[in-house]
């Protein structure tokens, strides 16, 4: 029961993570040590959600409590305290980048003397710089600024085409930690055109947003899930590049605060970095206990 009650816990945290601009929730599943069972409800394998359907619906319920409940405390914690929330959230992630950096360590095959090939350390190290420049030309490409398409409400089918291809890329960009769904879409151009359609509810427009998405899910778990099981060094170390990489967007936009704002802003950093320490730790501790049971 504690640990379901843990799942729905995390499951509400990816969900408030996906209303935060710049956080990730595959970000916080990752931290979490769930992003296994993220992709496994994602991708719809039903042999798979069998085998630990209880562990995954209350992740499921999570997210959506998270979604639902917390939008509106979220969003208005960001317009009181802006610095404040943000330094909660980088405080998140930098505290993840050392178990991230663990879970790429132990991923890397060793050879029969312990030592790691340096091809195979090499590789590794160029997917966390690829990610982490990826990363970094995302955000200098929002500072330079995006032009924003005009809305569009009128149903067309070039439109629901374009809809439904871009809410595919969208959705698998919101599986991969560190990277925005919603800000794809502000590159590609579609971002408020998708935005006044929820607004309005508008079905003619949100049935092919809703298939792009649905399938962008699916199929962009089955891949990830695929690379992680075939290359789980490699992707490790990719998806730490762009967590790294995502503490830019999270960085306030101003840092002229009074003394005392300052203070508690780092507080609160230090807050958000030690919970993620004490939950990975947990983590690592009880994996080793589990390990040498079983020898």
């Amino acid at each position: 029961m504690i640990s379901l009650l843990k799942l729905f816990g995390i499951g509400v945290f990816i969900g408030i993570a996906n209303v935060v601009p710049g956080v990730s929730g595959g970000t916080i599943a990752v931290i979490c040590n769930v992003y296994d069972k993220l992709i496994i409800l994602s991708s719809l394998n039903i042999a798979r959600i069998k085998q630990s359907w209880k562990d995954i619906l209350c992740l499921a319920l999570g997210i959506g409590a998270g979604i639902v409940l917390f939008a509106k405390v979220i969003t208005l914690l960001y317009g009181a305290y802006p610095a404040q929330t943000s330094a909660f959230f980088i405080g998140v992630v930098v505290g993840s980048i050392p178990f991230l950096f663990r879970k790429t360590r132990a991923a890397i095959p060793a050879a029969e003397d312990g030592s790691i090939e340096s091809g195979r350390l090499y590789g590794t190290l160029a997917c966390g710089i690829l990610g982490f420049a990826l990363m970094l030309g995302m955000f200098f490409l929002q500072r330079r600024g995006i032009q924003t398409a005009a809305v569009v409400t009128a149903f067309s089918p070039m439109l629901a085409l374009k809809l439904a291809v871009m809410g595919f890329f969208a959705a698998v960009a919101m599986l991969i930690p560190g990277i925005s769904g919603s800000f794809v879409l502000l590159i590609l151009g579609a971002y408020q055109t998708v935005l006044q359609a929820v607004a309005d509810f508008n079905i003619p427009l949100l049935i092919p947003i809703a298939l792009g998405v649905g399938a962008g899910l699916v199929a962009g778990a089955r891949i990830i899930a695929f690379l992680l099981e075939r290359f789980p060094a490699p992707m490790y170390a990719f998806i730490l590049g762009l967590v790294a990489g995502s503490v830019l967007y999270l960085y306030p936009s101003t840092t002229c605060q009074p003394f005392v704002m300052r203070a508690v802003s780092a507080t609160v950093c230090l807050i958000g970095y030690a919970t993620v320490s004490f939950f990975s730790n947990r983590e690592a501790t009880e994996r080793k206990e589990d390990i040498t049971d079983e020898q």
